[in-house]
């Protein structure tokens, strides 16, 4: 993981994620975690939508996308970035824009 990280942000104190409680009838509210399974209504609209294509990658460019995302923005397809996650999107991002040694 250190080919991603410039000397700009060796100092950076990483972030600590919150207790994880062992009493699971404690319901956390400051993760973004629901405590709450789905609606019935929400799962049959998932199985609906998905029906035979859950067994299929997506598209790993999203093209579609990111057709209908600069079409919407009147922007090339070419200057819409759609990651996998923050997780990727900032890294990339920090390879991108963190590096000063190869300016």
């Amino acid at each position: 993981m250190s080919k991603y990280w410039s000397n700009i942000t060796k100092d950076i104190e990483p972030y600590v994620c919150g207790e994880q409680p062992k009493n699971k009838k404690i319901i956390k509210l400051n993760t973004n975690e629901n405590p709450y399974p789905p609606s019935p209504k929400v799962l049959q609209a998932i199985e609906n939508a998905a029906k035979d294509d859950l067994r299929l990658y997506p598209d790993p460019n999203c093209d579609a996308l990111r057709k209908t995302i600069a079409n919407y923005y009147n922007l090339s397809k070419e200057e819409v970035f759609i990651g996998n996650g923050s997780d990727e999107v900032l890294s990339l991002s920090f390879l991108t824009f963190f590096n000063p040694e190869e300016t």
